[in-house]
């Protein structure tokens, strides 16, 4: 049964039974703050079901390498941390927009239908609560169809049997459902898709922050909306890249090789649309309430946190964890992770990108 029935059966019986106890405007309310927390009920149950379920397909892809030689090599040791590497950044960073997205649905009532007004929708809360919400219905689409088509993801691998696939796929889509379907009636514009298109070309022609400054000492230079703006551009090409390229490109940012890189593309668009959102609370400087303050603040630390998670584990496999490598005898690193090594510039840049995400969010907390 579709999230959204269950909402409205639930929203119809709430409203019928407290308008017989309150007035007109008692109930309203009301009703639009039981309906806000329906939503971020079923936000919390399909973001926990997508976390356990992109956990799941690393544990079962990751856990063996399909060719023997490899796996040989490899062992349990590298098996662990490139699982331990496919969930330190999505994970944080899910948990992270899953708590906003809640919040924003008991601030804004959820499901407002019609009855908001222009100046409630070009608010900056429900502005972002609709980009977010676009943002991990897309991560859950790509991560559906990586589940369910894993070949056209993998280079060929097939590791996933066909129960597991559909259930895996079906938890995803229905995140994606249900979040396409909160933000289609967030919104005035009865065209949908038309209003997609110009919001996608919007964002993109509005990157770079409206006011810059290189003076650290100003406002406009101090504030992170430049690191932010950086951040956006290097997740959003970080997210493409790995479709478009080939491999041995294409295993970076993720550095999952060919099994999982480009399916974690999911997780890198999402950190993309966090951080434009984060921009975009910097340059509007209107988030002065506190609610506003700890849902952004929540963002930022889930963003830095799972940059910080992905940039230790890469440390460990530097300094030759993984069977040897800078530091510690062997030559593990040369060994497992040729495909990285390979594009050293690239590697560095993505690293530089996890960098910058810590970096800002720390910046604004001192």
């Amino acid at each position: 049964i579709s999230p959204l029935i269950l909402i409205d059966a639930f929203q119809i019986r709430r409203t019928c039974d407290q308008s017989l106890q309150m007035g007109p405007v008692e109930s309203i309310n009301s009703e639009t703050t039981g309906n806000g927390r329906s939503v971020a009920y079923v936000y919390v149950a399909t973001g926990v079901a997508s976390i356990v379920s992109w956990t799941a397909c690393a544990v079962k892809s990751l856990t063996y390498h399909p060719d023997a030689t490899l796996e040989a090599i490899c062992g349990f040791r590298h098996n662990a941390l490139t699982i331990g590497q496919a969930l330190a950044f999505p994970v944080p960073l899910a948990f992270a927009v899953i708590v906003a997205l809640s919040k924003l649905s008991l601030a804004l009532g959820g499901v407002p239908g019609s009855n908001f007004s222009v100046g409630d929708e070009s608010s900056l809360s429900r502005t972002t609560f609709r980009r977010l919400n676009l943002g991990f219905a897309v991560c859950s689409l790509w991560l559906g169809a990586s589940a369910a088509y894993m070949p056209a993801f993998s280079c060929g691998y097939q590791l996933y049997e066909p129960y597991f696939r559909v259930v895996t796929s079906a938890v995803h889509f229905t995140t994606a459902l249900f979040c396409l379907g909160i933000w289609s009636r967030n919104t005035r514009d009865q065209n949908c898709v038309a209003r997609l298109i110009r919001g996608v070309i919007g964002s993109i022609m509005n990157l770079m922050p409206r006011t810059v400054s290189d003076d650290p000492s100003t406002a406009e230079g101090s504030d992170g909306r430049n690191e932010y703006a950086l951040c956006t551009l290097l997740f959003g090409w970080f997210a493409v890249m790995p479709v478009v390229s080939p491999f041995p490109r294409a295993t970076v940012p993720s550095i999952l090789g060919r099994r999982l890189s480009r399916a974690a593309s999911g997780w890198t668009l999402l950190a993309a649309v966090t951080s434009y959102a984060i921009k975009d609370s910097i340059e509007k400087d209107i988030c002065g309430g506190s609610d506003d303050r700890a849902m952004f603040t929540t963002l930022r630390q889930g963003l830095a946190f799972g940059s910080a998670a992905h940039l230790f584990i890469i440390a460990l496999k530097l300094i030759g964890v993984d069977g040897g490598g800078l530091i510690l005898p062997g030559n593990g690193l040369w060994q497992v992770y040729p495909m990285a090594l390979a594009v050293p510039f690239t590697a560095i840049l993505s690293c530089i990108m996890h960098f910058v995400s810590m970096f800002a969010n720390k910046r604004l907390k001192s």
